[in-house]
């Protein structure tokens, strides 16, 4: 099934700007409080232990930036749309959200470290050189995402029930999607567009 050619420069660019400005906001957010420096105690200093900020690799054409960043969010969006083609059914978005809620008034949305993925086929020939896709996520979301789902292209699965959705372009219509601890990303492929992934959440 055909979906898109590749590249596809705006959405890779839009992708990478999203990336940024996660990482652009959990950087420079925290720098607003107010705060003052003072000496910690030889106790503090002790069981105090100094882990790396961001980590890179580059194994058998798959690169990938994990930055220890942990976020805590609630925030309402009004439309959250990706992908927008024909996808040999008709054109439409890959994911139409709207009415989005990350986190609630009670329960923020919690990210513990993220990552940016890209996968290459042939990395060391620039002539036969594809990039298949890019992720942007976390190892580790806890906390519910709601929205009126008019259209998802995702798989959601957790341990106990197995997989709850697995598909392209479905009416969800309006639920609750819970993490817990769970793995999410967002992934820019290029032969099945734009997928989100949760592998650990509940849908109400």
């Amino acid at each position: 099934m055909h979906l898109m050619k590749w590249p596809e420069t705006g959405n890779c660019k839009r992708l990478f700007k999203l990336a940024s400005v996660i990482v652009f906001l959990s950087i420079m957010l925290p720098l607003g409080a107010h705060a003052q420096m003072r000496q910690m105690t030889d106790a503090e200093l002790s069981s105090t232990y100094a882990t790396g900020f961001s980590n890179f690799s580059l194994t058998d054409g798959l690169a990938r930036a994990y930055f220890n960043i942990n976020t805590s969010v609630y925030a309402e969006i009004d439309s959250l749309k990706m992908g927008y083609y024909d996808n040999g059914s008709g054109t439409g978005w890959d994911q139409d959200w709207t009415n989005v809620s990350l986190g609630s008034a009670s329960t923020d949305l919690v990210c513990k470290g993220i990552y940016i993925e890209a996968k290459f086929t042939n990395i060391t020939d620039p002539a036969t050189r594809t990039l298949d896709y890019i992720k942007v996520g976390t190892p580790d979301m806890t906390g519910p995402i709601t929205a009126d789902f008019n259209s998802f292209s995702g798989h959601i699965e957790n341990p106990t029930d197995g997989v709850l959705v697995d598909g392209h372009r479905l009416n969800l219509g309006t639920k609750t999607i819970t993490s817990t601890n769970s793995e999410f990303y967002v992934e820019l492929n290029r032969t099945s567009g734009y997928w989100v992934y949760f592998n650990n959440a509940t849908i109400n």
